[in-house]
């Protein structure tokens, strides 16, 4: 034990056995229950494994402090919020943080905290005023840094925070209309490769100093969509950060999502915070301000959007940045927006795309005089649309320019990822594919893949997040070595049948999955060994027709769940054709990518083909839903109030099927998806495509399904024309990982 935090003890309360059990009670929280049986006393140390004739009061007081306290938190934890170990730092003229079991300690007052706004400037001109545009930064840090403590900082940036325009999304883009055909060209990926170079609106135009002080400071301001987590930290002695960027409310320039330029403001904060940048105290009087309070160590957190650009920052290889916790994060805007060729929107998104999701960030307000700012206004999104190419669905350089995972060779932070198993917002594919190519790259890095779908879990039932991620930011921004990265597996993995299991891995999936192929045989999802081999030149077809209107669909109904169920459970459905598996003896689990491949033909030249993998038996099954466990249970820090714990619970009612994974191509992009191939009507092509990596367990005595479609309601373009397929049902592969 820190030989500072021995001498916080009373001496006094140390002499005699009977003195050190009542001390211990005390700092446990019995103190108000002195009628307590010297049985139950005895008995409460022995649950906690407390030993009074350990061979020192250092050990001894060790055990206590590690243990659980009548209110089922940490005894430490509990004693630093309580003004316990103040002591520490009555007498030193420059404060420190405390460590104790190789994490920092809630010793530092949230409420007193001072909050700080300042205005980075960039290195852009995104408004066309003539001079380089300036963000508004908000600052909350402890206020021992004014005693020249020096702390790191948890920047989040979010375009979301300063207000959102919503009613943007009352009209989103069409998705009932046709496909369009492409006549093929030949496009290789140089073609529309985007290079590093300067962004068009870079400026020269430095603003000059006319002055500096030390500090800047604010009443408290509302912001939107930043969650209370990062209180935990301020009382830890870690800063917190906060930035729209350029175009919200405050800050200046123009926003465009995705960009170069939101790349580079996002970078731009971390700059300042470590010294290699300007900011002032304001718009307009050039008084300079510095971050001298900052160590220069610099995480980026955050979930969805915000984890999106704590990804794009690190891709830069900034300076300062030692890591990064993205949550539901977008790894390459393509795959959010796109698949395979398909205008393939998030689940309940239909029409979303990135020119909307600009124009719901842009909270600066622009007066109708400021002829200039309108103009640049209209021409993003004018851009944007060209870039998007809503028409076309193919990956090309608006996208490259969005696609993040190129760039992970660059990272010099450590990542922490975390995300649902059920996000179909942002799937899980964005995961995916940055862990892989962390891994190859050799870049720290641990996942946490949880049951729920777009969501925090810092609140999580029998998982203690906090305790992981006070370990690992300990470690990245204050070099506190407490083997964390030994310790904590690099995946951890929610169970789909039991909230409180979770399952430790060296890897996603693990080497313990195997690789298995089926096919199918007479309408039967078997390994592909057992498919029964046909006559030379004969063909098992199977037909479909993609027929939205004639598949139960209500265009402006939207009548997605009864759609889905006469998908998976209708019979003699024209729409699709599915493949069951034998009930299965013994739970089965299926772990990371989904591939599926096969041969089919059409009577069109355009078209949607989908797939799905379903679990069919009733049982009642995990749902995303949460219910409250325990008010208030989860401390956030030293006057920084508490969080509620809660937990996901089981359906209701028991479901018929899960859906467990989906996947989609444009038959025109069988080659990538940037280049449209011609389809040749009635003629057979070869499709392969990957569904949405899971992780997931099929009970005993289910089924496995796997349903071959066209055009899927919920996420594709939803065309009007009919589509005949004929499938080449000797011809299907599924190839997954399973255990």
């Amino acid at each position: 034990m820190n030989s500072e935090i021995f001498k916080c003890l009373d001496e006094n309360r140390l002499k005699t056995l009977e003195d050190k059990k009542s001390y211990i009670l005390e700092l446990l929280g019995y103190e108000d229950e002195g009628d307590l049986s010297s049985e139950k006393k005895d008995n409460i140390l022995k649950i906690r494994g407390i030993n009074l004739n350990e061979t020192s009061d250092e050990k001894l007081f060790t055990t206590v402090f590690k243990s659980v306290g009548k209110n089922g938190r940490d005894v430490f934890e509990t004693l630093c919020e309580n003004g316990f170990f103040d002591k520490i730092n009555e007498n030193k003229k420059i404060p420190e943080v405390l460590v104790f079991d190789g994490k920092l300690q809630p010793i530092f007052s949230y409420k007193e905290c001072l909050l700080e706004k300042v205005y980075v400037e960039t290195s852009l001109d995104t408004d066309g005023d003539g001079k380089r545009d300036l963000i508004e930064v908000f600052i909350r840090r402890p206020k021992e840094t004014l005693k020249g403590m020096k702390v790191p900082a948890i920047y989040v940036a979010n375009p979301y925070m300063m207000s959102c325009n919503e009613e943007v999304y009352n009209k989103m883009h069409s998705v009932d209309k046709n496909l369009k055909k492409f006549c093929e060209k030949k496009i290789r990926y140089e073609d529309i490769k985007v290079k590093d170079c300067k962004s068009k609106y870079y400026c020269e135009n430095e603003r000059v100093s006319l002055g500096e002080v030390s500090v800047s400071p604010i009443e408290e301001e509302a912001l939107d969509c930043i969650t209370e987590w990062y209180k935990y930290y301020n009382s830890r002695g870690v800063a917190s950060v906060f930035s729209g960027g350029l175009g919200t409310k405050g800050s200046e320039g123009v926003n465009c999502t995705g960009s170069k330029e939101e790349k580079e403001w996002t970078i731009e904060v971390i700059e300042w915070l470590s010294g290699k940048r300007k900011a002032y105290t304001n718009l307009t009087d050039n008084i300079e301000i510095k971050a001298e309070w900052c160590s220069g160590k610099v995480a980026m957190c955050g979930k969805s959007y915000l984890g999106t650009l704590s990804i794009a920052a690190a891709t830069t290889g900034v300076e300062g940045l030692k890591t990064i916790i993205p949550e539901a994060a977008i790894s390459n805007w393509y795959n959010y927006y796109r698949v395979n060729g398909v205008v393939g929107a998030p689940l309940e998104w239909q029409g979303d795309d990135a020119d909307l999701l600009t124009k719901y960030c842009r909270s600066r307000e622009c007066s109708n005089d400021n002829i200039e700012l309108k103009k640049r206004y209209e021409e993003t999104i004018s851009q944007m649309l060209r870039g998007e190419a809503r028409d076309n669905g193919n990956y090309n350089s608006f996208w490259d320019e969005r696609n993040y995972l190129k760039d992970v060779r660059k990272i010099k932070a450590s990542v922490f990822i975390v995300h649902g198993l059920n996000d179909w917002n942002v799937k899980t594919t964005h995961c995916k594919l940055l862990w892989d190519k962390l891994k190859k790259y050799n870049i720290p890095s641990k996942i946490i893949l949880h049951q729920g779908d777009h969501i925090y879990i810092q609140n999580l039932k029998g998982f203690n997040f906090n305790d992981i991620m006070n370990r690992w930011l300990s470690y990245w921004l204050y070099d506190i070595q407490n083997d964390v990265m030994k310790t904590v597996p690099d995946v951890m993995v929610q169970s789909n049948l039991d909230s409180l299991e979770w399952e430790k891995l060296q890897s996603w999936p693990s080497k313990d999955y195997e690789d298995r192929v089926f096919g199918v045989d007479a309408e039967r999802l078997v390994k592909y060994s057992e498919v029964k081999k046909l006559e030379k030149d004969m063909r098992r077809i199977g037909k479909f027709i993609d027929d939205i209107d004639g598949s139960g669909f209500i265009r402006e109904v939207k009548n997605y769940e009864e759609w889905r169920d006469r998908l998976v459970l209708g019979e003699g459905e024209k729409h699709r054709v599915i493949y069951k598996s034998e009930v299965l003896e013994e739970d089965v689990t299926i772990s990371g990518c989904v591939k599926i491949e096969f041969s089919a033909s059409s009577n069109g030249d355009r078209g949607i083909l989908s797939a799905m993998l379903v679990e069919i038996g009733e049982r009642r099954r995990l749902s995303v839903k949460q219910v409250v466990t325990g008010e208030g249970k989860i401390s956030l820090g030293r006057d920084a109030r508490t969080m509620d714990e809660v937990d996901f619970i089981l359906e209701e009612s028991p479901s018929k099927y899960r859906v467990i994974t989906r996947g989609h191509i444009n038959i025109q992009n069988r080659r990538s998806n940037y280049y449209k191939s011609r389809v040749i009507p009635k003629s057979f092509h070869r499709y392969s495509f990957g569904m949405v990596p899971t992780q997931y367990t099929v009970k005993k005595g289910n089924r496995l399904g796997l349903v071959i479609y066209g055009s899927d309601v919920e996420i594709t373009q939803r065309p009007f024309h009919k589509t005949v397929y004929f499938l080449d049902e000797d011809s299907v592969r599924l190839h997954l990982k399973m255990k």
